[in-house]
């Protein structure tokens, strides 16, 4: 069975709709929901006893006696009430915690099996709201919604009918301003779905923003921005407001009257009542308990109301959640074939990045072969295809043409773990976890001893600056190694890499942002890397790849020539171009009479 099929079945085993999210903890949400309808009806006993206290009260003579018994009943209802609220809340929350344990493993594992380009077409903030805000809503509908609205329904109803056969005449009092509530409930709630829709999109926008904002912050201040000139972000809050506002004035005065009515119900209780006691058609007790209770009734109404007007924002949120989990994932492999050596070949290779954009091809017919255990560069101008050909090896993009083939397999024949584990990649944006040196270095190989991680580090020549750290190899790095330098980020990268001791490495403009002292350190560490391995390099400075095993030169995702750096030198007239603008950028310098840059190609 492939990885597609499952995840398209994956919302009917259990997360097609709010039921089934119900379901993954079936029992403990019965339980909880059972507890919360006994917890409600125990509630509802002191007002029974209110109600015969005054009749044992204003009998002659007082039966004391009655009037101290139905305390103690009205105590021992309490105290059970309140434990089932304990046990409730208890079971509810467990089932919800673990509800969302679950779901988020599940969207986790999801997050690790799809493509890259899953995540091209969501911004940052979409996904951030729903794999925390959207997941942590169902927590708020498992704990506490769900037990709430099943009592809510359950308990005014039976007391209804039990108030029915005290005198249905005063049942009817107590529920006579119920289709006005209703009715103000509908104004309150209509177009809810297409509301709650409209404020997601809003939050998600805000969400991307926000984050965009906190990560350009040092250029925000360079130019000395605020927040309210930070045009997507003013946008988005700007749009919250606005929302916020229409929200109340075309849903505040359903909200409004709908409160002051479930709160009216005694306007129509007293007269009533009054009259018909004074008629000698109800007894005192049962006044009384019309009274006190009759109001309850309504008040149950608005526990339904907020629990309702949650629902179609969770029920919005599980439908994001359930598109998640039902994304492709990579396609498994489904053959059983070995690499026969450690080279890379690349057969026709086509590659889009949106497969709804036809016409706009990033690579073009892409052929050319990557000896085993030699290096083979990349060069080109900017947007040539470079960087999208090495991602294509490990499969972080798929080809939408061709093949990419390692030892004679299509990669997309091997299975995942296997090509990866034949992968190392060092590119030229570096990302360090919030950890320490040690645990970010074991992410290259999880079982690396102490001192394989100090032999690699001293390889990759970072062990020296790793050693002056406050708490050397177990100091926090801080987000994405904020502590380090660019080139000391790039040096731990390359010690990762040695650890995880791939036969073929991929290389991404490794010394792109690195200073005259730091490049000269990376390139010893890359040196000690790319020994004896097949190595894709994406060359920035061509005078660093010119004593490559082979050179493939690239323009607009189509190969224009390949061979040594003499060869190409001799009959690849863009090679000619890129290595001559290379040769006069090496003598440029700021302030130089008559230069100027403007006119040369770009190299990257």
């Amino acid at each position: 069975m492939s990885a597609r099929a499952g995840a398209q079945r994956e919302p009917s085993q259990g997360l097609g709709g709010l039921g089934r999210i119900l379901g993954l903890q079936g029992p403990l949400v019965g339980l909880a929901a059972l507890s919360a309808t006994l917890a409600a009806a125990l509630g509802l006993v002191p007002y029974f006893v209110v109600a015969r206290m005054a009749t044992a009260i204003y009998a002659e003579p007082p039966r004391l006696d009655e009037v101290r018994s139905l305390a103690l009943v009205a105590v021992g209802a309490l105290v059970v009430r309140y434990v089932l609220v304990a046990a409730a809340n208890a079971l509810a929350h467990v089932a919800a915690f673990r509800i969302l344990h679950e779901l988020r493993l599940r969207l986790a594992r999801k997050l690790g099996a799809v493509p890259l380009s899953f995540f091209s077409r969501r911004t940052t903030g979409e996904l951030k709201k729903t794999l925390m805000d959207d997941v942590n809503q169902i927590e708020a509908f498992v704990a506490h919604h769900f037990p709430d609205g099943v009592a809510a329904v359950v308990v005014p109803i039976s007391t209804a009918l039990a108030l029915v056969w005290v005198d249905w005449r005063m049942a009817i009092a107590s529920v006579a301003v119920a289709p006005l509530a209703v009715g103000a409930m509908a104004i309150a709630m209509r177009d809810v779905a297409e509301t709650h829709a409209r404020w997601n999109a809003i939050q998600e926008r805000t969400n991307s923003s926000l984050l965009e904002y906190f990560r350009g912050i040092n250029v925000i201040k360079t130019f000395g921005l605020s927040a309210g000139r930070f045009g997507d972000l003013a946008r988005s809050i700007e749009e919250g407001l606005a929302w916020m506002e229409g929200f109340m004035r075309t849903n505040g005065r359903g909200y409004g009257l709908f409160g002051a009515l479930i709160g009216s119900s005694l306007v129509v209780l007293v007269p009533a009542g009054g009259w018909l006691y004074l008629r000698g058609t109800l007894s005192l007790e049962s006044l009384v308990l019309f009274l006190v209770l009759g109001p309850q009734l309504l008040t149950s109404m608005l526990r339904l109301m907020f629990a309702w007007g949650n629902i179609e924002r969770i029920r919005l949120g599980n439908a994001r959640i359930r598109d998640i989990l039902a994304s492709p994932d990579l396609d498994a492999a489904a053959s059983a074939a070995r690499p026969a050596h450690h080279g890379i070949a690349f057969r026709g290779v086509h590659f889009r990045y949106d497969d709804g954009d036809a016409g706009k091809d990033v690579l073009r017919d892409v052929t050319f072969d990557v000896p085993p255990g030699k290096v083979t560069a990349l060069v080109g101008p900017s947007g040539a295809g470079k960087t999208t050909l090495v991602r294509l090896v490990p499969r972080l993009w798929e080809a939408t043409g061709g093949s990419v083939q390692v030892g004679g397999v299509d990669v997309r024949e091997l299975p995942l773990d296997d090509l990866l584990s034949r992968v190392a990649m060092v590119f030229q944006d570096v990302f360090l976890f919030h950890g320490t040196v040690r645990e970010n270095l074991r992410l290259g190989r999880a079982d690396a001893t102490d001192a394989q991680i100090e032999a690699a580090c001293r390889a990759a020549r970072a062990h020296d600056f790793i050693r002056a750290l406050p708490q050397g190899y177990d100091t926090l790095l801080g987000e994405r190694g904020a502590r380090l330098s660019g080139g000391e980020k790039q040096r731990l990268s390359i010690a990762r890499a040695l650890l995880k001791d791939a036969p073929v490495l991929l290389l991404d403009e490794a010394t792109a942002f690195a200073d005259p002292e730091n490049e000269a350190r990376i390139q010893e560490a890359l040196s000690a890397l790319c020994a004896g391995r097949t190595v894709m390099v994406v060359a920035h400075r061509l005078s660093t790849i010119s004593t490559a095993d082979h050179i493939v030169v690239l323009e607009a995702g189509s190969v224009q020539g390949q061979g040594t750096h003499e060869e190409l030198l001799a009959r690849c007239p863009l090679y000619q171009r890129l290595w001559e603008s290379h040769a006069d950028a090496l003598d440029w310098s700021i302030g130089e009479p008559g230069s100027s840059a403007v006119h040369r190609t770009e190299v990257a």
